[in-house]
């Protein structure tokens, strides 16, 4: 069976280093929690982009002018501004480790001191390095434990593998985004070396 095009986008993985917050969600805060997930805005509650606010307002938009190339920038440092004070205010009610993962549109992989059984909903938030950070929740369900990561410094943690359950589209969209985001930036550097 042949599959779509976005089924293959989704499958896009790749290696990397985030923040990464989990734990256990129970069957009934599933239902409330996914709803909340799914249908929250991906800009975390900020306004609209000025590009949609213009096109709503019927203004054609001239991508090569000036004008509107200082109202983009104007734009992003706005919303990076927003997003690092959203970050602090909600980062503060979830603790954060940083993380090796493997990620994709459908799911991601990491290591976890917390213990998991396959079939367990997780109730996950990723901490992407863009400016401005990109932060996505979601609920995933645990497919697949891998082999344990014993140190002699650290506790024992087993890798833990999540396919997303509950998320919105457009965080979806810009996990795929950045998923080949990165990988375009590794092959640069394994060509480069």
């Amino acid at each position: 069976m042949a599959k779509s095009d976005a089924q293959r986008r989704a499958l896009v993985r790749v290696d990397d280093h985030i923040d990464v917050s989990h734990r256990l969600v129970t069957k009934a805060e599933f239902d409330t929690l996914s709803q909340k997930i799914i249908n929250r805005s991906s800009r975390q509650g900020s306004l609209e982009s000025i590009e949609g606010l213009l096109e709503s307002a019927g203004r054609n938009v001239d991508g090569n002018s000036p004008t509107w190339k200082a109202l983009l920038i104007l734009d992003k440092k706005l919303d990076f501004i927003i997003s690092e004070l959203q970050t602090k205010t909600q980062a503060s009610d979830i603790e954060f480790f940083p993380s090796d993962v493997n990620i994709s549109g459908s799911g991601i992989r990491f290591a976890s001191r917390q213990l998991y059984k396959k079939g367990d909903l997780v109730w996950i938030v990723m901490r992407y390095p863009t400016v401005p950070v990109m932060q996505v929740e979601a609920i995933g369900v645990v497919t697949r434990l891998g082999a344990s990561i014993k140190s002699r410094t650290e506790t024992p943690s087993v890798q833990v593998s999540i396919q997303y359950e509950a998320i919105n589209e457009q965080d979806r969209e810009e996990i795929l985004r950045y998923t080949f985001q990165r990988q375009r930036v590794l092959l640069r550097s394994q060509r480069d070396t």
